[in-house]
């Protein structure tokens, strides 16, 4: 049975970001409309409270006579506290007020002193709770406010006695509470609706740019290919020329730049390749101690020319599920990359540990300036910090020409280590070092087939 084929890693990260993007929107707009809806709900409760506070007060801590709307209004045409006449709904309402309406009444001196309490229209509250209550809003200062769940306001009349009414609005707090639960409920439940919606029609909204991807993917594969050839026809040639004459500052350049290209278009294969899901078949059982030990080695000489302190610390019998390659091109990227940009006699390390059932290998070197901003963009794509990855121009005819990058090489040990299942971060020790740390996944079956390593 053909098992389907996995999407190449930057378009999975792509369509992440788009279904990410897609639901932090739509989270926004849910968010805003449930606080719309609820503020207004709010807001008409509070006040149809104030509307029916002020009736009370108005008419001495009781609802003034309501008539009947099916009989004649010989009163003006107006009934208290409602529309203009003709408004049957709203003068049923009003009439229905004072029996639906739980509320309490409590008169105080100019002292504060309570004079009479009425609970008649309250089950809840007793006269010394009311009391309380009273107690509490004289003393707040305040003409109007909210004291659990219970809306007053007070009004002094012309005898100087303070009349305050309560409104028990707890039925409008427990249907907002109710209302607020619903609107969650159905919030969550389209929230997962559009995730399942947008996920499945995001291969169609990413469909364009995969379609570049491949196109590029193929560009950088097919011109690699190409320039394998005229490198190796150049790199003949100034072994010739150095055999048949002597060895000068100008076919050192050209070597050194050789060189250069030679390692471009490596990572460049190696990008694009990473991007390919068949190129897993590969993965086996690699032994990651000994690959970390031999490529370290192979540094030490650099090291030693350039005069830079080099320590070498790993862990023997680090197992990972992984392509052997990719593996050693990983470590020579990082170490090659603290080699260029180390201070002059400076100092480089590199460690392999244990941690965590992962194998963490670190490599860290002394810097002279340490790039500004958020370092994980040294693993974009072309990118180079202007002070401390600044190449040193090729018709400089130095031999350390090579010291400059084209920014490329992090990108492509990001996507290895991306490949593994592992990941790759940057970070910056003291004032002048900055360490590379990798983290990729420890094989522990014992049973797996190790490659060996090649010599």
């Amino acid at each position: 049975m053909r098992l389907r084929q996995r999407q190449p890693l930057m378009v999975r990260r792509l369509r992440r970001k788009f279904v990410l993007t897609a639901m932090t929107a739509l989270l926004i707009i849910v968010v805003l409309m449930i606080s719309c809806i609820l503020l207004i709900y709010f807001h008409q409760q509070d006040s149809r409270a104030d509307s029916t506070l002020q009736m009370l007060l108005d008419n001495d801590g009781t609802f003034p006579d309501m008539k009947d709307p099916s009989q004649p209004d010989n009163s003006g045409g107006r009934i208290p506290g409602q529309g203009p006449r003709g408004a049957d709904f709203d003068a049923a309402r009003a009439i229905e007020m004072p029996f639906e309406t739980r509320y309490f009444t409590v008169r105080l001196d100019e002292d504060g002193n309570i004079l009479s309490t009425d609970v008649d229209h309250i089950a809840a509250i007793s006269s010394e709770d009311a009391e309380s209550y009273a107690a509490s809003a004289f003393s707040s200062g305040k003409t109007k406010g909210y004291l659990d769940g219970y809306k007053f306001a007070d009004n002094v009349q012309d005898n100087g006695v303070t009349l305050i009414v309560f409104l028990d609005c707890n039925s409008s707090f427990s249907n907002l509470t109710q209302l607020f639960r619903i609107s969650i409920l159905i919030a969550g439940i389209t929230l997962v609706l559009m995730f399942v919606l947008v996920e499945a029609l995001s291969g169609n909204a990413v469909a364009p740019v995969v379609e570049s991807l491949d196109k590029q993917k193929q560009f950088i594969s097919d011109a690699g290919h190409e320039l394998k050839t005229p490198l190796s026809v150049i790199s003949a040639n100034v072994d010739v020329l150095e055999l048949t004459g002597e060895k000068n500052e100008w076919t050192k350049s050209i070597r050194n730049q050789v060189g250069r290209m030679t390692a471009l278009v490596t990572n460049m294969l190696t990008l694009s390749r990473m991007d390919e899901a068949k190129w897993k078949d590969l993965f086996s059982r690699v032994n990651f101690s000994k690959i970390a030990q031999s490529t370290a080695d192979t540094f030490r000489v650099v090291a030693k020319s350039r005069e830079k302190e080099y320590t070498i610390s790993i862990q023997e019998d680090l197992h990972v599920f992984g392509e052997q390659r990719a593996l050693e091109q990983l470590c020579t990227l990082l170490l090659d990359n603290a080699m260029k940009y180390s201070s002059e006699h400076g100092s480089i390390v590199i460690s392999l540990t244990e941690d965590h059932k992962k194998a963490r290998l670190e490599v860290s070197n002394t810097c002279d300036e340490i790039p500004s901003g958020n370092l994980d963009r040294l693993f974009d794509r072309f990118y180079r910090a202007d002070s401390s990855r600044t190449r040193i121009p090729a018709n400089s005819g130095s031999t350390t020409a090579t010291a400059g990058g084209f920014g490329i090489g992090l990108s492509a040990a990001r996507e290895i280590c991306e490949s593994h299942g592992g990941e790759i971060r940057a970070v910056h020790d003291a004032e002048h070092i900055i360490r590379f740390i990798v983290l990729l996944p420890l094989d522990r079956n014992t049973k797996g087939k190790e490659k060996k390593t090649a010599s």
